[in-house]
């Protein structure tokens, strides 16, 4: 056997202390060549710390790795949170139609998975299914929505605003929450990053003028459960605004 068989065996290894040390040394080879089996080793290996360590091994090399997670997408049996995991990291934009069924996931893990992937890509076109999530009454799901809808910058706001207008009020709290997160100056998501600017003027400016009570609920929340500064202080200054 070659260098790389060879790791990939001691990734069969019973030993996560074996497992690990080959999934290290396959992060610093070209591993092109055998990307369908290395996939297929992280997606189901069993030790989360080994596992995040292969999907770094993958994502060295994304080139050869993305059509290989895509097509572990349709594999049967195939777990999707790690390949989703992947993913994420490498942030391919042509990814996003393979991405975008499992949002939609029965399974929450996969679907928060893939919503974290669909902002990390932060294409107009994964938006909207974003979007018809809000109101979710799990807070591990709501958090990790809001995460993922703060990585669009100004079209989520966009969409936030017109969600205020639900008849649902879980929709217009959930909306409401993360327009107070976007109105943090001191964050930035995917599109403020490739873009350069700041859209926290726009979300403060969506909240001065909204007229459901949710609003402020949303601000008085932030102010009292939150400890990032830069998101009380935008929170404080808008219910004084609002007042």
């Amino acid at each position: 056997m070659n260098t790389l068989e060879t790791l990939l065996a001691a990734l069969t290894s019973d030993e996560a202390a074996t497992r690990q040390q080959a999934a290290l040394q396959l992060g610093t080879v070209d591993t092109s060549p055998l990307m369908w089996e290395l996939v297929d080793q992280m997606a189901n290996e069993p030790d989360d710390f080994v596992r995040e360590t292969l999907i770094w091994a993958v994502v060295a090399r994304p080139a050869a790795a993305t059509p290989v997670l895509v097509a572990a997408l349709e594999r049967e049996g195939v777990p999707r949170e790690p390949v989703l995991h992947a993913l994420s990291k490498i942030g391919d934009p042509t990814t996003t139609s393979a991405i975008l069924p499992h949002a939609c996931s029965p399974d929450p893990v996969v679907a928060a998975k893939a919503w974290w992937a669909l902002g990390r890509i932060a294409s107009p076109e994964s938006l909207a299914v974003l979007v018809g999530h809000l109101g979710s009454d799990k807070a591990e799901l709501r958090h990790g929505l809001t995460r993922a809808l703060l990585q669009y910058g100004e079209p989520a706001i966009d969409a936030l605003a017109a969600a205020l207008d639900s008849e649902e009020a879980a929709v217009r709290s959930h909306a409401a929450e993360v327009l107070v997160a976007f109105a943090d100056p001191s964050r930035a998501g995917t599109a403020e990053r490739r873009a350069g600017r700041d859209f926290s003027h726009k979300a403060a400016e969506v909240l001065r003028a909204a007229k459901v009570p949710e609003v402020d609920g949303a601000l008085l929340l932030a102010t009292v459960t939150d400890d990032r500064p830069g998101l009380v202080g935008s929170a404080q200054k808008l219910q004084d605004e609002r007042a």
